[in-house]
């Protein structure tokens, strides 16, 4: 039976976990996680998840307890840190890691934004989600799996974000059979065999995005005005600030979603050096 040590958060990473408990197959001999008290903007927490289905968990501080337990497999969700070397080499089989995102065309962070802002001027109106084995150099291991949904032109981060949350658990669940047959490094393919655009983007890397001029939110031609839409769409992800422009030393923030519909504040309740005033649609 194989083992597994499942390096996670989100609820992504509850979810994955619940397949691996509920697969007679596997056996899940440790968990790796943030602190129960640890603040998160999504609901739910690994670490109670885990301790409940009865499995050793421990903290990310702790993560080197890997060592301590032969695992064919080490399993990353989301799991904020990078993984060291010694780390990677430990399982018997692979290091996998989920990831949101279409590898080789995505690496990085905030890629749900990004992949909404770039879709028009590629042409490339889906989204995927790939399994992979994981290399020392970040999200650049050999592709096992990969599963795409569209993007739809009224899509925002926060819808795209859910829909492949869906499509990234059906893709995991999926290959369960991969892992159990051992056949990873076998059906993997090196990301140089694939075509198309490669984009490697930070944690910062939405931090100049936010902003937009008031006279490209009133222009009238259509190309500024679909690459307005664009980036409202991009950065609308509830709870974190969406794009916003500056009126009458007032920040006036534009949604397509109306915040408190999903979390239950406004965008008013955002920081500002002004009172901000929200501008939402449907």
């Amino acid at each position: 039976m194989p083992s597994v040590a499942l390096f996670g958060s989100r609820p992504l990473g509850e979810r994955c976990l619940d397949e691996l408990t509920d697969h007679d197959a596997f056996d899940v001999e440790l968990v790796v996680t943030l602190g129960p008290s640890e603040d998160t903007w999504w609901d739910g927490c690994l670490y109670d998840r885990a301790e409940r289905l009865g499995h050793r968990v421990v903290t990310r501080d702790s993560e080197r307890a890997l060592l301590d337990y032969d695992v064919d497999y080490l399993v990353s969700v989301y799991y904020p840190d990078v993984i060291d070397v010694e780390l990677l080499a430990h399982p018997n089989v692979a290091p996998l890691n989920l990831h949101q995102a279409e590898l080789p065309r995505y690496r990085g962070c905030n890629v749900f934004s990004h992949a909404i802002m770039n879709a028009r001027a590629d042409d490339h109106w889906r989204y995927g989600t790939t399994l992979h084995v994981m290399a020392p150099e970040v999200e650049t291991g050999d592709v096992v799996a990969r599963r795409f949904v569209p993007i739809e032109a009224s899509d925002t981060a926060r819808t795209l974000y859910d829909r492949v949350t869906d499509a990234s658990l059906a893709l995991f669940r999926e290959q369960l059979t991969t892992l159990r047959d051992g056949a990873v490094h076998r059906i993997g393919t090196p990301q140089s065999a694939y075509d198309g655009e490669r984009y490697c983007y930070t944690g910062e890397s939405l931090d100049d995005k936010r902003a937009i001029p008031p006279e490209q939110v009133v222009a009238d031609d259509e190309a500024t005005q679909l690459a307005v839409y664009d980036k409202i769409r991009a950065l609308d992800f509830p709870p974190f600030e969406p794009a916003y422009t500056e009126l009458g030393g007032r920040r006036v923030y534009l949604t397509a979603t109306n915040y408190g519909d999903i979390f239950g504040r406004s965008v008013s309740s955002f920081d500002a050096e002004a009172d901000p005033v929200s501008v939402s649609g449907r």
